[in-house]
């Protein structure tokens, strides 16, 4: 039996240092006559590849997860000799994604298409229901990493919606460099695996230094978002704030949910949803079914990567009962290898950076309108205040004539742990410190969260990250700026985005408990002041203007929760 704590073999470069350095200075016509053939370039159709290395006829082309297939580009030539809009539509290909640079390889092949600059028209696949993306990478080099970001989350979304096809000119280098930082940023994988899984099935992937060590510096990079928890250890930069966690999160998310969340901490938008459902009785609303058959997915394709990694012996063949833990031990970003061995940093780079990019952690900055700097990726849509219907479907919610009814025993059970003042049970510390673990560690920690049916469990979660961040969400300022607009229409309008929007979920979820359990709002409300300013207890009387706004405001949202009667 293989040693288990032997890391994954270090990928290397399948071009020596010397031929880099040719390629980099060697014109680009002369390198498409020596290296590519000119216009007789063996990617640029099928004579030089068998079948099995044609996944889509007439290109060089191989699947590399059962979602996305990397070829070489295609040509107009070659798209109706083959009928390659007819195999995507055929193979349920709904999107292409490009990594060439317009006006690359022109002398390999036929000729560009004038208006793109590439081998065919983009307008030629949208025409037929098929999604084109263009994200340019120099050829045998690399992008920025807040680049290869980008297109990492623009194939995350693409595969949702169908199979996706990316090429470079081969379908090789960045290609292979865009899909193996793919399955790092949804499997949690390390780098040293994706590279070496990408080219068990696309031979000769990521073919230089600098596209190995790209892929090492995005994990690298990723690592330092993967903290939900700021208490325990992070590896990369000390306790973080609201702004600083909500810039991570930004680099994370992708699509709707980053619109919805884009000033709310997700690990706090779905401890309230927990605690809402739990309240209600009700089960978890369909977003959060979906985020658990989502992980059901991604489960699948790493026990798919893990045992095409073990019949090659880059990986130690576990035993049965050890599977279900690959991704969170052998996955985990602790064991995520440095690239050694075939190049040399200086010391200081790696005494004082955090990453070796230009997306560094010390550069994500906030501006004057409280958007992302630009070393964040924007996300889109108009932020809104939140709401109880963001938490629970509509017809979850209770309905108006039964605003005062008596709590059931979950409302009621939920009510007192969200109001407990008590030091939580050495049980519920253990399970939440179990949670806590597991989200910092790898995403199964989402599956565990939202099947997780104690109250108090959640409820500890839920105040431990509010209270163990760098600074308070609401500062001694805050809270003045709170109590002089008391008698205002929205007082909390006054605060930061961030700190507005987060509040405005936690109140809430505090809106829907207090409905069926109005004696305890008092309480609930002292709790979540004491979180969220750090005061201790005997001080929250001092803020009776706060507590005025929190309760006007979660009954704000429990009136625009309640379904008006028939």
């Amino acid at each position: 039996m293989p040693d288990l704590n032997l890391p994954t073999p270090v990928p290397r470069p399948s071009y020596s240092q010397a031929r880099e350095n040719l390629v980099k200075a060697i014109p680009p016509r002369i390198l498409c006559l020596l290296v590519c053939g000119g216009v007789d370039c063996r990617y640029e159709g099928p004579a030089c590849w068998r079948a099995n290395q044609q996944a889509i006829r007439g290109l060089f082309s191989s699947w590399v997860t059962d979602d996305i297939v990397a070829m070489a580009r295609p040509s107009s030539h070659l798209m109706e000799k083959f009928n390659i809009i007819e195999q995507f539509h055929r193979l349920n290909i709904k999107s292409i994604i490009n990594m060439q640079q317009p006006g690359e390889h022109a002398h390999c092949g036929p000729a560009l298409d004038p208006e793109s600059g590439f081998t065919y028209s983009p307008q030629s696949f949208m025409e037929n229901s098929i999604f084109f993306y263009n994200f340019g990478m120099p050829d045998f080099g690399v992008s920025s990493l807040v680049g290869i970001i980008d297109g990492v989350k623009v194939l995350a979304f693409a595969v949702k919606e169908g199979r996706v096809a990316v090429h470079c000119h081969a379908g090789l280098g960045r290609t292979g460099v865009l899909i193996a930082c793919y399955l790092v940023y949804i499997l949690r994988i390390s780098p040293s695996e994706a590279v070496h899984y990408v080219r068990i099935k696309r031979p000769r992937s990521i073919q230089t230094r600098a596209q190995i060590q790209h892929v090492f510096d995005f994990a690298r990079l990723l690592s330092t978002q993967l903290a939900q928890y700021p208490d325990l250890s992070c590896r990369h930069g000390a306790h973080f704030t609201l702004q600083h966690y909500l810039n991570r999160q930004a680099l994370l998310l992708h699509g709707p949910e980053a619109r919805t969340l884009r000033h709310t901490p997700k690990v706090v938008y779905l401890l309230c949803v927990c605690l809402s459902c739990l309240a209600l009785g009700v089960p978890a609303p369909p977003e959060v079914h979906a985020e658990l058959e989502k992980r059901a997915g991604l489960r699948t394709l790493g026990r798919a990567v893990r045992e095409t990694l073990v019949s090659k012996q880059y990986l130690p063949l576990l035993k049965e009962g050890h599977r279900g833990s690959w991704l969170g031990s052998s996955g985990s970003i602790s064991s995520w290898d440095e690239p050694v061995g075939f190049w040399e940093r200086k010391r200081e780079l790696l005494v004082n950076k955090r990453s070796y990019s230009d997306s560094d952690l010390t550069k994500i900055t906030v501006n004057k309108d409280l958007e992302l700097g630009p070393y964040c990726i924007p996300t889109l849509g108009r932020a809104r205040e939140w709401c109880g219907r963001d938490l629970i479907r509509a017809d979850l919610r209770p309905l108006r004539r039964n605003r005062h009814k008596p709590g059931t025993s979950a409302a009621r059970l939920v009510a007192k742990a969200l109001a407990n003042q008590d030091p939580p049970g050495e049980t519920v510390l253990q399970r939440s410190a179990l949670l806590q673990e597991e989200l910092n560690s790898s995403e199964c920690g989402w599956t565990l969260l939202v099947t997780e049916s104690d109250p108090h469990v959640l409820s500890c979660m839920l105040w431990s990250w509010l209270e163990k961040l760098k600074d308070p969400v609401l500062s001694a300022g805050d809270v003045e700026k709170i109590s002089s607009g008391a008698n205002h229409t929205n007082p909390l309008a006054a605060l930061r985005m961030p700190q507005r929007h987060t509040i405005s979920c936690l109140l809430s979820c505090v809106g829907t408990v207090v409905s069926l359990c109005p004696h305890r709002e008092d309480a609930i409300l002292q709790r979540l002041l004491r979180a969220v300013t750090r005061h201790p207890p005997e001080e929250t009387a001092k803020h009776a203007a706060v507590m005025k706004v929190f309760k006007e405001s979660s009954r704000e949202t429990l009136k625009s929760n309640v379904v008006p009667p028939q």
